[in-house]
Formats: C-alpha cells, structure tokens, sequence
C-alpha cells in the first residue's frame, strides 16, 4: 500500500494541470498514464487568453512564452489551386490589442504533444513527480474516508503485468473519452446520436514536410466540404517543418486516405492541384468523427472526472482543451483545502454545480460552429463557421450562480437567468466573474519606487487574496477591524493573503498603518476602475479572490466576509 493522498488517472493536460495545482498547494499526487508512451502530435493546439492566465495563476507563464507562437494566418485557396492564385485571408481570429484588464487579449497555439512535455517537465523539477507509463487502472472502491484503487503495471514487450493496490484520499479521473474513472462510476456520458452527425468526419494527422515547398509562415487551406477540404496548419516545433493537416469533404473517402502515406499524399496533391509540395514521414494519421458528449454530473464521493472525460467537442471554437484546465484548477484547489480538513468534503459538490452549465453553454457553442463549418452549405454560412468570436476567450465564464459564490452589491431572482458562458463579460464586475487585472500597482514601503506588480501576479492557486479596497484616511478602523477578522479565520496564515488597494489620491502611503499582507497603491487608478469601485467611498469594498482566479466574494465588512468563508471552511 503506498498512500499519496491523490491518485490522477490520464497525463494529457487536464490530469497534469490538476497534479499541479495540487502540488502547489502541498498535496501528494500519483499520475497514472496507460499508455507506454507520451502523446505525439497537435490534437488541441489553441490556446485561449483566460487559459494563459490560468498558466500564470500556476506559476508557468514563462516557460509557455519560451515555446508557444502567435495564432497564424488563414489563407484560403480553391481547389484545385490556379497557377497565379495568392488565395484569401479568411478573419477567423481577430487580433485584439492588450488591455490593462487583460493583458493576454488574443490566444497563442501550442501542440498538444509539446504543452503536455512542458507541465511534466515543470513538475519532475518543482516536485520530483514523474508520469508512470504503461500503467493502468483497473478498479476501484470507494469508501467514507478513502478510495482504494486497483492499478495494473504493464512491462511493454515482455507480456508481463504487475498488480498493485493503492489507497487515496481521492481519485480524479483525466483518462479521456473512454474514461474508465467515468464508466465505473457509472455515470451516462449523454450527446448528439444524429445521423447526420456520424456522417461527418475528416482525416487528421502530422506529416513533416520537406524543406523548400512550404514555409511556415501561414495556415492553409483549399476547397470546401461541399466536395473536399484540405488544412495545412504548420506545428511550430524549432528546426522541424512539421504540418498539421485535416482532410474531409462530401467526397472524399476517409478510410480510404487514412489508409497509408501514399493515399494520403495523393489526396493532398489531388486537392491542392499540386504536385510540388513534398512530403516525408507520416507522424501520425487517423479518421476522427465526431463525438460530442457530456455528463451531468463530474463526481461521485471521492471520485471525480474532468476534461475529456466528462465531456467531448468538437475541435471547432478550440474550447475542449481550455475547459480542461479550467475543471483541473477548479477541482484542485477544493480537493486541496478538504485534504487539509480545512473545508468540509460538501464544499466538492460545488465542482459539478459551476462546471457542469458552463460546459453545457460551451458545449451548444462548439456544436453549432461545427455544423456550420463541416456541413455542406454555402460559401456564406462556411464562412460563418470559421469566425470565432470573442466569447470564446472565456472571460465571460462565471459562476454567478454558484452556492458558494456571496454577492452583497448584485442579487438574482430565482428564475434569473444567468448564461455561465457569455454575463460575465456584460461590463459589470460582479462575484462569481474571472478577477480583472490591474497594472501600476505600487508596494506602499518599498524602497524602490519604480516596482510595480499586478494583481495578476499576486493570485495563486494555494490561497485566497482578499483585496481590500479602502483609503486609511477614511477607513482605517473598518480596515483594521477587516484585518483583524481574517486573522482570525483557519490557518489564514496559509490560506488567505491580505492586499489593501488605496485610491490613486490617497496620502495614507505609509506600510505601518495596516497589518495586511501587502498595500498598494493604485497610481493609475486601473484597480478602482476595473473594480468599479469609487475613490472616495465612506465604506471599504472587499473583494474575494478565490484560488483560481475567480472572485468569490463581493462584500462590505466583517459579516460578508465571515459569510463567504463559512461557505468554504470549517468554522
């Protein structure tokens, strides 16, 4: 029996950002993975913004900016390609400028293959962590305090199996589509059984083109699905000329040119009108239909799924990786608090009340784009498909709703309606919203005056950050009364950092007038701004910024705060 207190089934992204996150929080993972190698190829390669910030929130920005690139330019030709044709730019996604509230306005791409080697490689150095290949669960149960997990151990090659047992204190299941976690539990993974949906499908794959025929400089594409369509996205990978291809259409035969090299060679000549693009070795090839499922429900007791596991898209809209970093983060800084007996084991519900809309919202989204991009139709509506709107950055995801969410300034009927995808970009700021960024924040006391932060470099997926909006020359006893009952909360040492934000006017620039972790002081006045709080309010305004990113609590004093936090700990 060895007795790490998570057990992770499944090392893609979703399994390797919930180790993560639960590593930094100081809890103890085991990563499973059956397969007897890594993951080669794209498959997910877009990147939205509120994922570069979840990124960021981890600690592992830097090493994304050392290997990601830019979202490439779509440039669109017929089919076949005519001699002198320069093709068309298609606007699929739209450059916007960086903003104070949020500096990472536009995605970058990133194979799935090098994202994957990237998170492993940061948690072997931080942790000693390693991902266990060719290693399998088999079973579980579940008890009241415990999971008790059957592995089998695969010698690749030699036929030899090795069985282990392992107790918990919670298993999460990142093991895909096919999840055994999710099959075990038992619960139905429900979607689209159309027929005109099974009649859907391309060929997909990685190919290394050779030097001197196409740069990669451009994503590619020629024709249409009305009779055959070809994309050619280059992989972006140093000192290779890897391509990421698709190839579908009303007349072509997918098995067919998923068959082997040669077929899928000619299909590309075939279709481009070109015979001078060359090609070397196949990386990986494959036909893929569609498969869009979900799950009412992300767990059961001790036992959770997350990503493709709970839920499946199609890769239009690049939302289905993105969603998975964001189950990952969401469930681990929950399973972190009640592994440490901080929050009561009710607090995990809570996983599948805030996932489950947000992914049922994104998931009518992706569908809808899916249609409209791979069914026949016209040239017009095709074109609708490939334009991909700025909902799906994600920054309007929110839990507004949520029962662990404390609003004290908005307020919802009870048949209110609230999109979990989309009103939390509606211009308000409001709990259960993504915490806005604000830059120029200067550390009242430091001896540099020049040192600014942000306050997307303060939140972090170990505690909560209680920013505290409040000038001491009005407010100081309301401050320190604030102060003084965070203090008083559960291991709020550990947990909980305290951030007074005083007003671009404030003179009350002096670090010994607060006990707070940090003051800053807001010398553009970004903060009051994006928070949409006044200067000059009589009453300090709080802010509860939950451990992943999103605000949890939006309350006035002392009892809003002892509110929201007897929604999370044990008190």
């Amino acid at each position: 029996m060895s007795t790490p207190n998570v057990l992770i089934v499944g090392a893609g992204p979703t399994g390797l950002i919930n180790a993560l996150t639960l590593l930094r929080n100081g809890i103890s993972v085991r990563i499973i993975e059956k397969q007897d190698s890594f993951q080669l190829g794209t498959r997910g390669c877009g990147m939205q913004p509120r994922t570069i910030e979840m990124y960021k929130l981890l600690g592992i920005l830097p090493d994304l900016l050392e290997v990601k690139t830019d979202p490439f330019p779509v440039v669109k030709f017929s089919s076949p390609q005519g001699d002198d044709e320069e093709g068309k730019v298609i606007p699929m996604v739209e450059r916007i400028e960086n903003t104070p509230s949020r500096p990472y306005n536009t995605g970058y791409m990133l194979m799935q293959e090098r994202q994957e080697h990237l998170l492993r490689t940061r948690i072997e150095k931080d942790y000693g962590v390693t991902v266990e290949l060719s290693t399998e669960l088999s079973s579980f149960e579940e008890h009241e305090d415990h999971v008790i997990a059957h592995i089998v151990k695969h010698v690749p090659n030699a036929g030899e199996n090795t069985e282990e047992t392992v107790k918990v204190d919670f298993l999460v299941g990142a093991d895909g589509g096919r999840s055994t976690v999710r099959k075990q539990l038992g619960l139905p993974f429900m979607g689209d059984d159309s027929e005109s949906l099974k009649e859907i499908g391309m060929v997909a794959g990685d190919i290394e083109a050779l030097e001197g025929t196409l740069d990669q400089k451009v994503w590619r594409m020629w024709g249409d699905t009305t009779s055959n369509l070809l994309s050619l996205r280059p992989c972006a990978i140093p000192h290779k000329t890897h391509l990421n291809f698709f190839i579908g259409g009303a007349d072509v035969n997918l098995e067919k040119v998923a068959s082997n090299r040669e077929e899928l060679v000619n299909a590309i000549h075939a279709i481009t009108g070109r015979d001078d693009i060359k090609f070397g070795k196949v990386i990986n090839l494959g036909v893929w239909r569609p498969n869009i499922r979900m799950t009412s429900s992300f767990g059961k007791g001790r036992v959770f799924i997350a990503g493709d596991a709970a839920h499946v898209h199609s890769p239009t809209g690049g939302q289905g990786m993105n969603s998975g970093v964001q189950d990952a983060i969401n469930l681990g800084w929950k399973l972190a608090l009640v592994s440490k007996n901080l929050s009561p084991p009710s607090i995990l519900t809570s996983y599948t009340a805030e996932r489950v809309p947000v992914i049922a919202t994104m998931l009518s989204k992706t569908t809808e784009l899916f249609h409209k991009t791979f069914q026949p139709a016209s040239p017009e509506k095709m074109a609708e498909g490939w334009r991909r709107g700025y909902e799906l950055r994600m920054f309007g995801v929110n839990y507004r709703k949520s029962g662990i969410i404390l609003d004290e300034k908005y307020s919802y009927g009870a048949d209110e309606a609230v999109d979990p995808y989309r009103s939390g970009d509606d211009g308000t700021v409001r709990a259960g919203d993504r915490a806005p960024d604000a830059p120029k924040l200067s550390p009242v006391g430091q001896t540099n005056a020049t040192t600014y932060t942000t306050f997307l470099d303060l939140y972090n997926p170990a505690y909560h950050t209680i920013l505290v909006f409040a000038d001491p020359g009005r407010n100081r006893e309301a401050i320190e009364t604030i102060l003084e009952t965070i203090r008083g909360l559960p291991s709020s040492k550990d947990i909980i950092k305290t951030v007074v934000v005083l007003p671009q006017t404030s003179s009350s620039n002096d670090a010994s007038t607060s006990s707070a972790d940090m003051v800053l002081l807001d010398t553009e006045g970004y903060a009051y701004k994006h928070y949409d709080v006044a200067g000059d309010s009589q009453q300090p305004t709080v802010f509860i910024v939950r451990p992943d990113g999103f605000i949890g609590g939006l309350v006035f004093g002392v009892e809003g705060i002892k509110k929201y936090f007897g929604l999370i700990l044990k008190l």
